[in-house]
């Protein structure tokens, strides 16, 4: 369309211009760290042990970390650890079930953080410490210690996003993450998250430890209500379908998990997959990412793009994300 422009000048004038050639494009708004939907993994570090085929609960194999990192698109980690005396931290499921990719946890964090360093431009890694020894133990050991102290020593500050980032000013971490949202992505690439995976008294002795998570290594998985709710995890998209996307909607990071024990990759069933998709949870974690070559069964094989625009969340001229 064109139009005259009249100058006011000492003569009466007129400058014909292209209004559509005169509006800038705008760039796509900058996604946030809540905004994807990505893939994880459950017990992340897991080898069948031997007659898994009669145990259906551990019958499934992880590729190591890295691997599931370079060449099936896992950005979400979850690492068990039992405390050995003499020996610190190691990772592995339970004495009967024993098989690992990496034994050592601070092993296991420095293969993430070798696969980081060669590709900055990830999108931020969750990793999920779920402590497996009894609270008594962690009560007597002072386990919370011993977790900082490893992730601090091979993740440093400058490459965490922790709690303290996500509040900014705010009074609480929920108000922060309801009222001003999470930080944005390009912003966040290249780092690390942590949460502890339990809803128990070691959970809560944790928050004791840090009120608020104020000062806190690591997010905590606590209701929708409590003032430290940022991370919400309800494994089951079936049963609590509408609970995971008022949470998503709400402005929380949710995790809930697409199968469990194997049941719906010996049955080739995706019902679950497709609610977990559905219901905007942005961590999926899985055991069968597409590494395991025993099982068809897989969630987004090789091939697909493993980290997507969050179906409630995401803008709609949201486009392909790399990392």
């Amino acid at each position: 369309m064109l139009s005259c422009l009249i100058l006011a000048t000492s003569f009466a004038g007129c400058i014909l211009f292209d209004e559509e050639e005169s509006v800038e494009e705008q760039p796509p708004p900058e996604l946030r760290m809540n905004e994807i939907q990505f893939k994880g993994t459950h017990n992340s570090y897991h080898l069948r042990p031997l007659g898994s085929e009669f145990l259906s609960d551990y019958n499934y194999s992880h590729a190591p970390l890295s691997t599931q990192a370079e060449d099936f698109g896992v950005r979400q980690f979850e690492l068990d650890v039992w405390y050995l005396p003499g020996l610190g931290l190691r990772v592995y499921h339970n004495p009967y079930d024993s098989g690992t990719t990496c034994f050592v946890f601070t092993d296991c964090l420095q293969e993430l953080r070798n696969w980081s360093l060669s590709n900055p431009s990830h999108v931020p890694l969750w990793v999920m410490v779920e402590p497996k020894d009894l609270e008594w133990v962690v009560d007597g050991i002072d386990l919370f210690e011993a977790i900082e102290a490893d992730i601090d020593s091979v993740w440093p500050r400058e490459v965490r996003v922790e709690p303290d980032d996500v509040r900014n000013n705010r009074a609480t971490l929920r108000r922060a993450v309801l009222e001003e949202g999470w930080p944005l992505l390009d912003e966040v690439r290249g780092k690390a998250a942590f949460a502890l995976l339990d809803k128990s008294g070691i959970r809560d002795a944790y928050i004791e430890r840090h009120p608020g998570l104020i000062n806190a290594t690591m997010f905590a998985i606590v209701d929708e209500d409590d003032p430290a709710a940022a991370l919400i995890s309800w494994t089951q998209p079936d049963s609590k379908f509408d609970v995971l996307t008022a949470a998503v909607d709400a402005g929380f990071i949710v995790r809930t998990r697409p199968d469990s024990a194997t049941v719906e990759a010996e049955e080739g069933n995706y019902t679950r997959q497709q609610l977990a998709i559905e219901s905007g949870a942005h961590i999926l974690s899985t055991d069968f990412p597409g590494n395991d070559d025993k099982v068809s069964y897989s969630l987004w094989p090789s091939g697909e793009p493993a980290i997507r625009c969050n179906p409630r969340t995401a803008p709609p001229d949201c486009g392909d994300i790399s990392g």
